[in-house]
């Protein structure tokens, strides 16, 4: 059991990576349901009127441009490029975190994700084990969202035609819970997968040492042959989604055989 209340369950090769926590985390003050109200809206405020920073080059000048855009805009434009003629039938959200406040970054990730569950009417699947009592209220009282208790990842993509995509939101999230969907999904239907989470090109660890093979051997196979698309700088909390990226598989990709 990690930190967090998941678990990791297994490696490729069988080997455990249970871990149970033996040290209780500072005790929180917890938010009521009129707090997560409060807390969600403003924090939807903050993302439709974040700013967008981007880069043009006209030859050897760069000019910066500084443009306020609706950040949710961009992520939902973005998703449809990739999608193209697809689909996203179902938000599959791993390890948020608290929402009961403002100042968390799971309040603003959740805000964010409600627009996108908006825009492409899409059911979602929050998995957090470690909610308070009236963000588990809050959550049964949504539309179209299912909490689900579990502690593993091990959920495979929802059933249904070529057409339909799911979506995983994975935020600064553990390791080893990316590298366990990736095992359990591999051949099924990771084509019609989308993940927003860490940016894993440039984590050293993933790969492993000369000493050691990788512990996450999935995500090592996964990020080579993975499009991965940086999400902007979020204002005023650059570090709720910092390091972050949309990553898919495009279609005419073909997943290699991953190591047993």
């Amino acid at each position: 059991m990690e930190d967090d209340g998941f678990k990791v369950v297994t490696s490729r090769k069988g080997k455990n990576r249970l871990r149970k926590c033996g040290v209780k985390p500072t005790q929180r003050i917890e938010g009521s349901l009129d707090d997560i109200r409060v807390a969600i809206e403003k924090a939807a405020t903050s993302v439709r009127d974040s700013g967008l920073r981007s880069v043009l080059y006209f030859g050897c000048s760069r000019l910066f441009l500084s443009i306020f855009l609706w950040r949710s805009l961009w992520i939902i434009s973005k998703l449809k490029s990739i999608l193209e003629s697809r689909r996203i039938s179902q938000v599959y959200v791993i390890g948020n975190g608290h929402f009961d406040a403002p100042w968390e970054p799971g309040t603003h990730q959740l805000a964010l994700i409600r627009e996108i569950c908006r825009e492409f009417r899409a059911d979602m699947v929050f998995q957090e084990p470690c909610l308070s009592d009236a963000e588990r209220a809050w959550l049964s009282n949504q539309e179209r969202t299912v909490s689900r208790d579990s502690t593993d990842v091990l959920v495979e993509s929802p059933e249904g035609d070529d057409d339909s995509v799911q979506l995983v939101i994975l935020i600064h999230g553990l390791h080893g819970l990316l590298n366990d969907f990736l095992t359990s999904n591999w051949r099924s239907r990771l084509h019609n997968v989308i993940i927003i989470c860490n940016d894993y090109r440039d984590i050293d660890c993933i790969g492993g040492t000369r000493e050691s093979e990788s512990q996450f051997s999935a995500i090592d196979v996964y990020r080579k042959v993975a499009t991965f698309v940086d999400i902007p700088e979020y204002d005023p909390h650059p570090s709720f989604f910092l390091n972050s990226s949309i990553v898919y598989i495009d279609k005419e990709v073909v997943l290699p055989n991953l190591d047993s």
